[in-house]
């Protein structure tokens, strides 16, 4: 993961609106956005602007279905996610 996208996607989880939504598409009942609401209680205007800054990072993709966006989490961008803090691990020490 370059040094540009992991700023991107650090900025996205260090807002408590953004991890609420996020945590509410991982459980995968929600995936219309209309739903959100129900379980995160903010304006329509609010709920775009944080469900872009999520999808820009790459953590979640989206999807319309009629007049319904779609949402589900990006596992590929979540396995870079992990893959990076893994790395920051201090080795172990040798015996």
């Amino acid at each position: 993961m370059d040094t540009k996208s992991l700023v991107k996607l650090a900025k996205s989880l260090s807002d408590p609106t953004r991890l609420r939504l996020l945590q509410e598409i991982a459980k995968g009942q929600i995936t219309v956005c209309a739903d959100l609401f129900q379980h995160v209680p903010i304006s329509q205007p609010s709920m775009s602007q944080h469900l872009k800054a999520l999808g820009d990072a790459g953590l979640i993709e989206s999807h319309k279905e009629g007049r319904n966006m779609c949402m589900s989490i990006n596992l590929e961008k979540l396995q870079e996610l992990e893959d990076f803090l893994h790395l920051l691990r201090p080795a172990s020490p040798s015996s």
